[in-house]
């Protein structure tokens, strides 16, 4: 009797265990709604356009269950042609298609004076997307600035795209 029942438990954990492991394959959600956000931004997209010529990415994740927006940014050559400046800021702004200008959604505030460069930022907590803003980010109809001390408006624009994983 005593063996049949640690038999049992030894199964049991084998079948955990085995269950649990994703052998070798990607980590997924547990409620299936994460979404994967990207644009490219330059300043052509800018309404009206600022004429510097500015690249930057956007990459990152958003997670629907807990309401968290993760992402990095990149730029390059944002202070070519113009003298020294500070990134102040990124901006959300929507419902935008490109080419027209949006309602200011969030400001996401640091400060970097590289004319190059990357940083790791997040919206959540008190700083979350309303019930409201998830639409206009998840639909496409959000885009980004990148603010600067002269550019208080910004310097270059991307629109963003969200795609379910």
């Amino acid at each position: 009797m005593m063996k049949n029942n640690i038999f049992k438990i030894l199964v049991l954990c084998a079948v955990v265990i085995f269950t649990g492991c994703t052998k070798g394959k990607e980590l997924k959600s547990l409620t299936g709604a994460t979404y994967t956000v990207t644009g490219a931004a330059d300043g052509t997209q800018m309404v009206p356009a600022t004429g510097v010529n500015a690249t930057g990415s956007f990459s990152g994740w958003y997670d629907e269950q807990v309401n968290v927006l993760t992402f990095t940014l990149t730029w390059s050559n944002i202070f070519t042609g113009t003298p020294a400046d500070v990134i102040t800021s990124v901006k959300f702004y929507g419902p935008a298609a490109t080419g027209s200008n949006g309602t200011l959604i969030k400001t996401v505030t640091f400060s970097n004076s590289n004319a190059s460069g990357s940083v790791n930022l997040g919206l959540g907590g008190y700083a979350e997307l309303s019930s409201t803003e998830i639409p206009v980010l998840l639909n496409g109809s959000c885009y980004y600035v990148v603010c600067t001390q002269k550019y208080p408006t910004g310097i270059i624009r991307g629109q963003l795209k969200s795609v379910k994983n």
